[in-house]
């Protein structure tokens, strides 16, 4: 459609998905009924204006010394707003059973390559400063004074951002052991940037010294050093400038129609994974629900769609793949017996989730004011922060439900060794109770499998079954991954992406990038198709097998249909995951049993003769 940049199965359930919660949310009488009222009250957002940021903007430029403004803003961070900082619990590397507090660098407004590399930035530059500009003229600011402060934030940003770590060296990093402070320490050794959030969210930075959970990790320090010393060097007028318009960055979304409409002329007119067109209110507002009380909307939406059947079925199907992928590993020949008992040992400890949550965050104190939607938000926000930091010391919850259960998702998570498949992605045509089994192995099977197979991938891998970094490969195998994968790097580097539009050639994948997604799409087919067959042998079909086999591939096929705009796929080709066609040709050509059911003559596209095989 032409207010989309893309066209998939997976975007017709999500709305089939928004159908159902706009049902749900017809309701005003409940929590996230009276959240989305205030997000669809755009007569009162327009007669409140800036009015939600004013005491915040009032302390922002009442401060007289840096100490004091850095304070403000680890009070903004508390309602979400991004500091310079940022501190959560989460499990470590070194000990993946248990919560600890970490020290993280805080996002800004654009990625890592628009600032750093010329040419995106030359491309995006006077954009942003319009943007910037534009912002603040709704925020009360003159004309001259939006266009003076545009090059003290761009100026800004790009230097902070020049501190920071690649993605690669981040990733690196954190596999590394990392450096440890207690509170005290790190008031002492960054005052501006990490004492003053610590203080504003309720660390004892004098007494809280010695506990056994008193401290903060740090994967490196680099950037927290130059980010202080920046930020001690930096005029107090031009900080002010910077913060004020981090909040009115932050809120810009969520003020009136007018600050939304200039937040997505930038941010999402110009990203070719955006929307086409500007989404309604009521869209936007049905995905500001979602994103904002997912767990919450996620139980009506259980309730809505799921069913015993459903989850008993989904639940079986998982177990059915995780036999099939121990069968692989059982029978690769280029595991020695040592890797081979390990692999073994870290599919055994698999954690996996259907469905949703056993224990939601349902907010029980939260409550909602359908006149004011930017307090709900902050609201929020302050109880998603102190409920994160209380993890600190905490055991691992590895039954987390990690993603609200309406979202069309599916994941691995490394450090929980788990796998995660919402109700949300649980449905046609992935998956349904009235399918036959060759449809549900050849849609959500794959899916499946693709996650487990996941734990096993380029990066993956090198985590044990209590998702520690712990190397268990031996050095024989750790050369023959390696040579496997580079095979399956080697073909998707040979393909030419062209338009769905035009048929011209756009580009080539980067498979560098992709290589993960690449190596699950190839294992979690031949893991379902295994599968489905050892199925078969329990609750035989009503079809004959070479009509299963040819039902099994085409359900997987129909899945993974699209259609893009040229934009969408050019962005693609630097992206993880590669445009649809190309995973579904890719891990064809290297599966024998599709060529041997479709009868392809060797060396034609789909049954090339030679082949990448890693897990079989």
């Amino acid at each position: 459609p032409d207010s989309h940049l893309i066209d998939t199965a997976a975007a017709k359930i999500t709305i089939q998905n928004e159908a159902v919660v706009k049902k749900i949310l017809s309701d005003n009488t409940t929590k996230i009924g009276a959240f989305y009222s205030s997000c669809l009250d755009t007569v009162t957002l327009s007669s409140l204006g800036l009015t939600p940021l004013a005491d915040l903007i009032k302390a922002i430029r009442s401060v007289n010394t840096t100490l004091d403004l850095l304070a403000v803003v680890g009070e903004l961070a508390k309602y979400g707003v991004p500091a310079f900082v940022d501190i959560k619990a989460r499990p470590g590397n070194a000990n993946a059973t248990e919560n600890a507090l970490f020290g993280l660098r805080a996002p800004l407004p654009l990625s890592r390559r628009d600032y750093t590399v010329p040419a995106y930035w030359n491309s995006i530059k006077g954009d942003y400063e319009v943007y910037i500009a534009s912002v603040l003229q709704l925020a009360g600011y003159t004309v001259e004074q939006a266009v003076a402060a545009v090059p003290v934030i761009t100026r800004f940003e790009q230097t902070l951002e020049g501190f920071a770590l690649s993605r690669h060296e981040e990733k690196k990093a954190e596999a590394s052991p990392y450096t440890v402070f207690n509170y005290c320490e790190l008031d002492e050794k960054y005052p501006l940037l990490i004492g003053s959030w610590l203080k504003a969210n309720g660390f004892n930075v004098r007494d809280q010294c010695g506990g056994s959970n008193d401290w903060v990790g740090f994967h490196y320090l680099t950037y927290f050093d130059k980010t202080e010393a920046f930020l001690k060097n930096t005029t107090l007028d031009d900080l002010r400038t910077i913060v004020e318009y981090k909040l009115i960055h932050a809120s810009s979304e969520y003020l009136t129609p007018e600050f939304r409409t200039a937040n997505w002329n930038f941010f999402s007119k110009r990203n070719p994974f955006g929307e086409a067109v500007e989404p309604t209110r009521e869209q936007f507002c049905v995905k500001e629900v979602g994103d904002v009380l997912g767990e919450l909307l996620g139980q009506e939406f259980i309730d809505a769609v799921w069913s015993p059947g459903t989850a008993k079925t989904a639940d079986e199907l998982v177990k059915t793949l995780m036999s099939s992928f121990s069968t692989g590993i059982a029978t690769a020949d280029w595991l020695d017996n040592s890797t081979r008992a390990n692999a073994q040992t870290k599919l055994s400890k698999y954690v996996h989730l259907v469905g949703g949550p056993e224990n939601p965050q349902l907010y029980p104190t939260l409550t909602v004011d359908s006149k004011t939607y930017l307090k709900n938000r902050w609201k929020v926000s302050q109880v998603n922060i102190d409920t994160n930091l209380k993890l600190n010391g905490q055991p691992v919850d590895k039954h987390k439900f990690n993603t609200p259960p309406q979202n069309l998702d599916a994941r691995y998570f490394e450090l929980e060794n788990k796998i995660l498949f919402p109700a949300g992605i649980l449905q046609a045509p992935y998956f349904d109770l009235k399918y036959d089994a060759a449809q549900n192995f050849g849609g959500i099977g794959v899916v499946i499998g693709h996650e487990i197979t996941h734990g096993f991938d380029h990066r993956f891998r090198y985590y044990d079954g209590d998702g520690k970094l712990n190397p268990w490969w031996s050095n024989a195998t750790d050369i023959a991954f390696n040579t496997k994968a580079q095979c399956i790097s080697d073909q998707y580097a040979n393909f030419v992406v062209k338009s769905d539009l035009t048929g011209n050639e756009l580009g080539k994948l980067n498979p560098r990038v992709s290589l993960g997604e690449t190596i699950a799409d190839n294992g979690g087919i031949k893991a379902s198709f295994r599968a489905y067959h050892e199925y078969l042998k329990k609750f035989p079909s009503q079809y004959t097998e070479e009509t299963g086999d040819k039902l099994f591939y085409l359900s997987y096929a129909q899945v993974w249909c699209s259609k893009y705009t040229d934009s969408f796929l050019r962005e693609s080709l630097h992206r993880k995951h590669p445009p649809n066609r190309y995973r579904v040709t890719g891990a064809l050509q290297n599966n024998a049993e599709f060529a041997r059911v479709f009868k392809c003559p060797t060396d034609s596209n789909l049954n090339p003769s030679k082949k990448c095989l890693l897990w079989e």
